[in-house]
């Protein structure tokens, strides 16, 4: 499930990370500028960690999407004409 995280630098975190424990995914970057003395320029953004068959299965399903997204958008071009 997505949720909103944020880091503590300018540095913008890797959109894909994986490693033995599993994978996170983050997406919707947002550079916040520094607001204050306390509050940092940093980064905000939704993120995902999950094991790596919870991977697998979300890999497929969006390949499946993407693919029925692609059907979708020539049958709309066919009924356009």
């Amino acid at each position: 499930m997505w949720i909103k995280s944020q880091n503590s630098e300018e540095l913008q975190p890797p959109k894909f990370y994986q490693d033995n424990s599993g994978v996170i995914l983050r997406r919707n970057f947002v550079f916040i500028e520094q607001e204050s003395e306390e509050q940092s320029a940093h980064w905000e953004y939704e993120e995902w960690q999950m094991s790596k068959k919870q991977y697998e299965v979300y890999k497929y399903m969006q390949e499946q999407n993407n693919e029925l997204t692609d059907a979708l958008i020539e049958l709309a071009d066919l009924v356009a004409g």
